[in-house]
């Protein structure tokens, strides 16, 4: 099995039902000559409504291309992510009423960022900006972990990420750097009107060039021992509670 260029692998089952279900070009999906579970029933009727061939083929063979994770029997190759850049960011805002924004300073580990992806369309946010270098690449396993979310989300990817900081200021959006022990709890701060939710890395957080820029430094208040979320597990906390205070 050879991916065409241009393209490549996605494996599992939901990610590849949200891979049909998009405006995506998937190539050929690939099943387990075994598999028997209802999910195929689905797969082979997104695929026929759409003209993707299916193939069937040894688990073995789905295996070679998705490495040592589990594959649930299901494999794909389809078109690259579609990454959108700056000069695109001021008509896509443009066209949103109070945007709703994530973007993400250099997380690195792709569970993290796939994690985020699927809240985020969960929470349905208009967009994600990621810089183009430090951060983890949007590859098979960030696809695989969104469960599919990162093929019906908008993604920007930019150069700078102060300019965007400073161009999103400008626009009234604010630019809210997610920081532990900061002095503003989440809970202190209207979210309901345009809002860009800054995540930083695993380790440094939010990086300080960065967050200087912010217009709001906001927390989430905690109470144990432990004084840190995962990037994933915090993210999600601050988005569902832009949804709370947009639809309460």
């Amino acid at each position: 099995m050879r991916a065409l260029k241009g393209t490549f692998h996605i494996y599992g089952r939901q990610p590849v039902v949200e891979a049909l279900k998009s405006n995506y070009l998937v190539e050929q999906v690939w099943l387990a000559k075994d598999i028997q579970e209802k999910i195929i029933d689905e797969v082979r009727y997104l695929a026929g409504k759409k003209g993707v061939p299916i193939k069937f083929v040894d688990k073995n063979e789905i295996q070679k291309i998705s490495g040592a994770v589990v594959h649930q029997g299901i494999a794909a190759v389809m078109d690259h992510i579609k990454i959108q850049s700056f000069d695109n960011l001021g008509s896509f805002l443009k066209r949103k009423k109070n945007p709703f924004l994530i973007i993400l300073d250099q997380v690195q580990d792709p569970h993290n960022v796939g994690a985020i992806l699927r809240t985020a369309e969960s929470c349905g946010a208009d967009g994600i900006i990621i810089p183009e270098k430090g951060s983890a690449p949007l590859n098979d396993t960030v696809a695989k972990t969104s469960v599919g979310a990162i093929f019906h989300l908008n993604i920007f990817k930019v150069n700078k990420l102060e300019k965007v900081i400073e161009f999103l200021n400008d626009q009234q959006i604010k630019t809210c750097a997610l920081m532990p022990n900061s002095e503003t709890s989440m809970y202190k701060i209207n979210l309901k009107s345009g809002v860009a939710i800054l995540v930083g890395s695993e380790g440094a957080g939010v990086r300080k060039n960065i967050r200087k820029l912010c217009s709001n430094k906001i927390t989430i208040p905690q109470f144990g021992k432990i004084d840190s979320l995962n990037a994933s597990v915090a993210t999600a906390v601050v988005l569902y509670e832009v949804v709370r205070q947009r639809h309460s």
